[in-house]
């Protein structure tokens, strides 16, 4: 709603004409005092706040629509203008965008990338970045990141923020852009149970990759699924969606069983235990197979050697998904293999993908298959580009972080700069059309919107099939958005 309208509608309420229904006039007041206070406790205070963090000696512009809000107390939500004060200091901004990105914790190459990147598809767009973003590093410090948002909010107006890309940094910025009314775009998945109509999500759904997973399962008719996870892992957010949808498709789930990847001994007391190698109702089994091993030996006339017996294994699952990285998948399928474990289906996360998971071929993971949210790495939008190996589906070295980085913050941006285009609209109403921005049509991002319902970001799925010595593209999943979400015009 324009600030202008605003401004009519508050005098409206405060001086009716002689005509109106004193009653009438008395609730339009009430009311626009009862939200007043509202407004006052959460986001003005929030602002107030806020200021407190700036640097000492910070200048903020005499004219700026925020400098009235230091003065204001609880009391003069029952003055008359006092909202049309608040919702004007909410709703003006400077149609830029603020960028607070943690550049000193990054490697100094991918930093300088991510500035020429943007910069470059910025310009190739007519766009002026020096005009339109304001960059700020956090440093991956929270008291840091309030200092630098209290700069472009107070400085500089900032209209949407970007951030959050540290898991320290993200639940930090997702409550000040709440208590704020200030759209945000948090570049990290969106955690459970946090719901504000200020705030989205960049981060690949974690819901979505275990989606495609479990799609796999039921179609191969898998019943029966171990997990394997290591210690200290961080991706329990993805291993519990996986578990909570296969359940809810009725496939029994063994696990997660967790092991230290460091300790041969960890990861095969977990075999021997998934496979009932030691369990007590094979002890005659295993006394017949020394029995024989010793009748073998001695016809051989070589020494029995009780360390080589191994009971064969004893597969009651359909698949396991091993929650781990390319390095270890690796490790634990020759484990699997020593075992007699082979050819059973393994399934995997975003982290199987390395050249090395194929590169030298491994027979026991032919067949597997794992998810991620990019596709080719030749079919980047917004200009990225990146050297890779194998053809199109492999990152040459370090070039993996840094695409996904790019993606990442291009993806915020081109939805922040969508969303600023256009009939200006008050800050605290950004949101809206974050809500319904759609993505490029370029690549595999092309789609109806960019976030979905519940403002988590609307990332394809892809499905990975590993072969010998290659990977390929199986299925691509690229989910709708739920119905547009209406709310109030006002903060």
């Amino acid at each position: 709603m324009p600030v202008r309208f605003l401004l009519l509608l508050f005098a409206c309420w405060s001086w009716p004409l002689a005509a109106q229904n004193n009653a009438a006039e008395q609730s339009a007041v009430s009311d626009d005092s009862e939200l007043c206070l509202k407004l006052f406790q959460k986001t003005v205070m929030a602002f107030q706040e806020l200021n407190r963090k700036l640097p000492p000696n910070t200048m903020v512009p005499h004219n700026s629509p925020l400098v009235p809000l230091l003065g204001l107390q609880p009391d003069d939500c029952s003055q008359p203008g006092t909202m049309a004060l608040i919702e004007k200091a909410l709703g003006q901004h400077s149609g830029r965008v603020a960028l607070l990105l943690p550049f000193t914790k990054m490697p100094k190459a991918v930093g300088q990338e991510l500035l020429r990147s943007v910069h470059s598809w910025m310009q190739s767009k007519g766009l002026n970045p020096g005009r339109l973003i304001i960059w700020r590093d956090t440093e991956g410090n929270r008291e840091k990141l309030e200092r630098q948002l209290a700069q472009v909010v107070w400085q500089h107006g900032a209209s949407i923020i970007i951030g959050g890309l540290f898991q320290n940094e993200a639940p930090f910025l997702t409550q000040w852009a709440d208590r704020l009314r200030i759209p945000a775009i948090i570049l990290n998945r969106k955690p459970e149970g946090i719901v504000s109509k200020y705030t989205f999500y960049m981060g690949p759904d974690y819901k979505l990759l275990a989606s495609g997973l479990t799609r796999y399962a039921l179609s191969r008719n898998m019943k029966r699924i171990a997990i394997m996870s290591p210690q200290f892992s961080h991706d329990e957010a993805l291993v519990a969606a996986f578990r909570a949808q296969a359940q809810h498709l009725q496939i029994q789930i063994t696990g997660p069983l967790i092991y230290n990847p460091a300790d041969y001994a960890s990861i095969d007391g977990i075999l021997r235990k998934l496979f009932h190698i030691d369990d007590e109702a094979r002890n005659q089994e295993l006394l017949d197979l020394v029995n024989k091993s010793k009748e073998a030996a001695e016809e051989l006339g070589v020494p029995f050697d009780p360390k080589t017996l191994v009971l064969p294994p004893v597969i009651d699952v359909d698949a396991i998904l091993i929650a781990d990285h390319f390095k270890n998948v690796r490790h634990l399928s020759k484990v699997l293999a020593f075992y007699g474990v082979k050819r059973l289906p393994l399934l995997g996360i975003p982290k199987w993908r390395a050249y090395e998971l194929i590169d030298p071929p491994d027979e026991n993971l032919v067949g597997s298959v794992f998810v991620d949210y990019l596709g080719s790495y030749k079919q980047l939008p917004y200009g990225i580009q990146a050297p890779t190996v194998d053809k199109e589906y492999f990152a040459e070295g370090p070039a993996a972080g840094s695409v996904d980085l790019r993606l990442v913050v291009h993806h915020a941006l081109f939805s922040a700069l969508q969303a600023l285009a256009g009939p200006r609209s008050p800050r605290f109403a950004i949101y809206k059309k974050l809500e319904t921005s759609a993505g490029p049509r370029e690549s595999f991002l092309s789609g109806p919107q960019i976030f979905r319902s519940d403002h988590s970001a609307n990332w394809p799925t892809f499905l990975f099939g590993v072969g010998a010595g290659s990977i390929s593209i199986l299925q691509t999943w690229n989910p709708l958005t739920g119905p547009a979400r209406t709310s109030s015009t006002r903060p």
